[in-house]
């Protein structure tokens, strides 16, 4: 469970090892849609230092129902495009919301995640606050390869990610 300053220990680590390339990371996301057949994908726009995904959602907005988060006060809510510069300085967007729930495939950026699925964030606690009211199947937490570690802290009202896709591989998680 989570240790005092345990959590910032590991987002300072792993915020210093970034960014990292994120070579390959279109196939995995790619194979992800296919797997869970997934018609809608809530995804994210990312900053430098994030695996880079604006590759997979120029690819998934052709085909695909893509919303991103939108910061409005202390929540997420997620919408389709245009996108327009918002909340600290990331694109958000500006069409048509729906609800999280509704969603076949959601994408989390993440520091570094475990294979219990416990997950450390950038520590606003916006995702969990977005997930806290739903079940969903087809989490996933997308991390540079180096991300993936041992075990992660965790407290009880953090979500869970049911897999994790690098530039390398996608893994289900032992346990939800």
């Amino acid at each position: 469970m989570e240790q005092p300053n345990a959590k910032w220990s590991l987002r300072r680590e792993h915020s210093a090892n970034r960014p990292q390339s994120s070579a390959g990371l279109l196939g995995q996301l790619k194979s992800v849609v296919e797997a869970t057949g997934a018609m809608s994908i809530a995804s994210y726009q990312p900053l430098e230092s994030e695996p880079d995904v604006s590759e997979f959602n120029s690819w998934a907005e052709s085909s695909f129902a893509v919303y991103y988060p939108l910061v409005t006060g202390e929540n997420l809510t997620f919408a389709k495009t245009p996108l327009v510069t918002g909340s600290f300085g990331i694109q958000e967007p500006t069409g048509p919301h729906l609800e999280l729930a509704e969603i076949d495939l959601i994408l989390i950026p993440a520091l570094a995640v475990d294979m219990e699925g416990h997950r450390v964030g950038k520590g606003r606690g916006f995702y969990d606050r977005a997930l806290e009211r739903i079940e969903h199947e087809n989490l996933y937490a997308v991390v540079f390869d180096s991300e993936l570690v041992l075990q992660v802290p965790h407290q009880a009202h953090d979500k869970k990610v049911s897999g994790i896709v690098t530039p390398t591989r996608v893994l289900r998680v032992s346990a939800r």
